[in-house]
């Protein structure tokens, strides 16, 4: 992996809709090759395909109010991550990793491919080109695509013709994958790991990656479009022509994550730490990039309303040394918890290890700091210092959530409960796997071999026996209250505790709703970017909007609310409070930086340039009822 940083400076090509002289001028090394073959070009694309799901999942895990922060200088009132002020929510790369990171050397691997009529490399490059476009177009909408590339100051595309493309391009690329003239051409020159770390060239997985983009974009459909048995069937037969494909042959990752695209980090300097790991890459001197997990907190809706953790006194080691009564503030025992963050000591006078969180936007008090709270870097993507672990492109969660979905809105509650409960299960065993991997030979006190994640010490996970861990999973999937002797000491208890009830279970067939299946999604999709479109597709629905949705008018997001802190100067005039709380961010501004300097005039057009109410506009899959006919293959009416 060393061999892209040199290649990098290379590949610096214009950007669709920006005057690039000067960033040629300043990116080409005198000193380093500058003809970019397939070999040279296609590591490069693969980083960047991860780089853009990690870009939108990094933006959107505050957007979608799972991440806050505490405030400017950790002291202030507010929130500054988080904030909703639209002429700088973009200073962010998404609108430049698809139009030049990826856009232009795929263009060119393409190009190169078809010269040397080496198809397996086009095909790598054009799945590539299918994701990143997905990414774009559900966070942008409108956006260069018939245009592209032909001047610094392109038209743009409606986002259902974009969402055209994309159908007809998905079927043309499974049909080439399954072309022997493309897959086992003679002119294939071999690809392997050091040039695609997802598949080493394996073209027969790389088709379940369009399989499973497939099977994300028709869900689209649901539920604003069609929720026909008919549409749902073709939503469930995608995702297990991708399942299927992933679980063809060897297995990376296990029987059950089959060959889901991961990317892995080897650890170490630059582009080779995890980019969601707290040794924060730094790839080269113009591509300065740093998740910023160590100055992110927990939103208390992620954390009390979604994970089940009720209260700010809450701590798991009060759960597991048998503090835990149902008069005091509880945990829900969903064991993602303790896998997902560490709990840390506040200030004087609240110094107790707590998983403390905050309200989106407000801001914490001035005697607390970022370090009050829990450090978020655990979990299978953010976990290590080492900087190794991986990135998923998409995740087999992912497809089972959305086989979910189609089976919910098809009628078939039984198996939209069963597939969230393997999804969650297996979710949990993703994480599980990191910890152990991390922590192998962990002591607990009384010198007993424990390793498993339980109530956290200062800055440090802790650690529970395996009868312990076991207890809190099967009853947290399986619907039960639980108790355990503790070393012949102390009895723990715990029981499923939401804000939705004291005794809501989530995997009840009887009454498995939308709220269950969402909320698992929701966790399920921590630092994944589809948090945020979902939301988006079931229209922010919470109890302060009021907005049910389906026959039993559900509350799909119980407890969300919008963030607030909006600078009033670049939102709504002349509006209520209560007014303002129902209007949500649907999309983000196309990037002020190029267009806004280069293409305003396309930007004025559409009404983007610098109007709030571009914000608010739903992207297709989010409009009302009729307003969109279809969302299938080749047969969109955008209006």
């Amino acid at each position: 992996m060393n061999k892209l940083k040199y290649i990098f400076a290379s590949l610096a090509i214009c950007l669709a809709a920006t005057s690039c002289t000067d960033m040629l001028d300043d990116n080409v090394n005198p000193d380093t090759a500058h003809e970019v073959t397939m070999q040279t070009g296609l590591p490069v694309v693969v980083f960047y395909a991860q780089q853009a799901t990690y870009d939108h999942a990094e933006y959107y895990s505050y957007l979608s109010q799972c991440l806050t922060t505490t405030g400017k200088s950790a002291i202030g009132t507010y929130s500054y991550k988080s904030e909703w002020e639209f002429l700088t929510m973009n200073r962010h790369p998404q609108w430049r990793r698809h139009f030049y990171d990826i856009g232009t050397n795929v263009n060119n691997l393409i190009a190169n491919a078809q010269a040397a009529k080496s198809y397996n490399y086009e095909l790598i490059a054009r799945t590539v080109r299918l994701l990143s476009t997905q990414l774009a177009v559900d966070m942008f909408g409108d956006m260069p695509l018939t245009n592209a590339y032909k001047s610094n100051n392109p038209t743009y595309d409606n986002e259902g013709t974009i969402y055209d493309w994309m159908f007809r391009e998905i079927d043309a690329l499974i049909a080439d994958f399954e072309n022997p003239e493309y897959t086992k051409n003679a002119s294939n020159q071999r690809i392997d790991t050091a040039q695609d770390r997802l598949y080493g060239g394996d073209l027969e997985k790389w088709k379940g990656l369009v399989y499973a983009i497939k099977a994300r974009l028709l869900l689209r459909n649901i539920p604003n479009i069609d929720t026909s048995a008919a549409t749902c069937q073709k939503i469930i037969d995608a995702a297990d022509a991708a399942i299927n494909q992933w679980r063809k042959g060897d297995l990376l990752y296990g029987s059950w994550f089959g060959n889901e695209p991961r990317y892995n980090f080897d650890g170490g300097t630059n582009e080779q730490n995890n980019v969601w790991s707290a040794a924060q890459p730094i790839i080269n001197s113009w591509e300065s990039r740093k998740n910023m997990l160590d100055s992110a907190v927990p939103s208390k809706f992620f954390l009390y309303d979604c994970m089940g953790l009720l209260g700010m006194g809450t701590t798991l080691e009060g759960v597991y040394n048998g503090e835990f009564s149902t008069s005091k503030e509880g945990f829900s025992n969903d064991p993602r918890v303790a896998l997902l963050m560490i709990a840390r000591k506040g200030p004087e006078g609240d110094a107790s290890v707590r998983m403390r969180s905050l309200e989106n936007n407000i801001g914490c008090g001035t005697s607390y700091k970022t370090d009050h709270f829990p450090s978020l870097y655990m979990g299978a993507y953010a976990g290590s210092n080492k900087g190794a672990g991986y990135n998923p492109i998409f995740t087999m969660e992912e497809l089972y959530f959305i086989k979910a979905e189609a089976e919910y809105w098809k009628g078939n509650k039984q198996a939209a409960c069963q597939l969230s409960k393997e999804a969650t299960q297996n979710n949990i065993q993703r994480h599980l796997d990191f910890f152990l991997s991390e922590y192998p030979n962990s002591n607990y006190n009384e010198k007993v071999d424990d390793k498993y994640p339980g109530n956290s010490v200062d800055g440090k996970p802790g650690f529970c026996t395996a009868e312990e861990w076991n207890a809190q999973i099967d009853a947290f999937l399986n619907n039960k209250e639980y108790y355990i002797i503790k070393r012949g000491k102390k009895i723990v208890y715990v029981r499923p505790v939401t804000e939705r009830g004291n005794n809501h279970w989530f995997f009840e067939e009887a009454n498995f709703s939308l709220y269950d299946l969402m909320t698992q999604k929701y966790i399920a999709m921590y630092l994944q970017p589809e948090q945020f479109t979902d939301l988006r597709r079931y229209h922010f629905s919470n109890k302060r909007n009021n907005y049910g949705i389906g026959d039993a008018n559900e509350i799909v997001y119980q407890n969300l609310r919008r963030p607030y802190n909006l600078y009033a100067a670049y939102w709504i005039d002349g509006l209520t409070d209560e007014q303002k709380e129902n209007l949500w961010v649907q999309r983000i501004p196309q990037d002020p930086d190029t267009e806004g300097k280069y293409n305003r005039a396309e930007l004025e057009r559409l009404g983007a340039y610098n109007n709030y109410k571009w914000l608010q506009k739903p992207l297709i899959w989010a409009h009302a009822r009729g307003e969109v006919s279809s969302l299938t293959e080749g047969s969109i009416l955008s209006k």
